[in-house]
């Protein structure tokens, strides 16, 4: 159970009784979390990624802790966690969790947005569920690291963090965010081959720029009609997108040299997307690298396309 249930409890709103149930008895943290805190990091980066991908593939089950090697320690912590869960488990399902049952169960369509998953995690709910439909959404990562920059240091990778000021956290941020998204993109492309026709590449930008195609096309998907009310709603949400110009805000805010470097080390993640990292042109600025403050960029009048 993650703590983000009760933290964003407005965004589920079909299973308020849920949440409501999990404030009530107390069970809207679980502290379990603490416990492999040291080994595993708290955050995304902020351990090697060696350490990282043994961590998940422990708590994932792939490996048995007990036999795998480790300390006796660290299988003393891995237990601890196991266990702190299974009992919070229980007190959820004891109190909570029919609630939820039945908000799944009361509607034929349910879509949950996961942040955290990989495409890989997909291959075993899509042999399970059969009418699981899986939406890779991807956004250009100079836009990515823009807002990540922009949001906090709870939203960047722990390691950019540690980049020295002389140099750009951007550039980091940026590469951090393609290295991952550019391995979910071939896990995909994996997906698709041995699912055909139940999972779908969306580009953020592709959604702003054109949402009723882009929704409809998530709608034939699903092999369902669009509700007239859903697409205004949509529709509604893309256009202040478009307003705010959340897809070009960054080429007001990252040097030139960003830009290029960015769709350097990110090549891979364009080519597999199938976009040029040079369809929209880049506007030169003189940004604000200032951890923590608002960035205010001084736009110059050169204009340029990133390579």
């Amino acid at each position: 159970m993650h703590k983000f249930w009760t933290y964003f409890s407005q965004w589920h709103k079909q299973a308020r009784k849920f949440t409501w149930c999990l404030k009530k008895r107390g069970l809207g943290r679980a502290s379990c979390y603490g416990i492999t805190r040291e080994y595993c990091g708290r955050r995304f980066a902020q351990k090697p990624p060696e350490r990282m991908e043994q961590c998940r593939r422990v708590l994932a089950d792939e490996i048995n802790v007990n036999t795998s090697g480790l300390g006796q320690n660290v299988v003393r912590m891995f237990n601890n966690y196991t266990s702190c869960f299974q009992s919070y488990r229980q007190r959820v399902d004891a109190n909570c969790t029919d609630l939820l049952r039945k908000a799944i169960a009361d509607h034929r369509l349910r879509a949950t947005k996961v942040v955290r998953a990989t495409m890989n995690s997909m291959r075993p709910l899509l042999r399970a569920l059969p009418d699981l439909r899986v939406i890779q959404l991807v956004r250009d990562p100079r836009a990515v690291t823009l807002s990540r920059y922009r949001f906090s240091g709870s939203g960047r990778g722990a390691y950019t963090e540690r980049v020295r000021k002389q140099q750009s956290p951007f550039v980091a941020e940026a590469t951090l965010y393609c290295h991952h998204a550019t391995a979910d993109i071939r896990s995909r492309l994996a997906l698709e081959r041995e699912f055909p026709g139940r999972v779908m590449l969306m580009r953020y930008e592709d959604v702003i720029a054109n949402p009723e195609q882009r929704f409809r096309d998530i709608y034939k998907l699903l092999d369902e009609p669009i509700p007239k009310s859903t697409l205004q709603q949509m529709e509604n949400k893309a256009s202040r997108g478009q307003r705010r110009n959340l897809t070009t805000k960054w080429q007001k805010v990252l040097t030139l040299t960003d830009q290029a470097e960015i769709a350097r080390r990110c090549s891979e993640f364009f080519r597999l997307i199938g976009v040029s990292p040079g369809e929209i042109p880049a506007i030169s600025t003189t940004p604000t690298y200032k951890r923590g403050k608002s960035l205010k960029p001084r736009p110059t009048p050169a204009v340029s396309r990133v390579a």
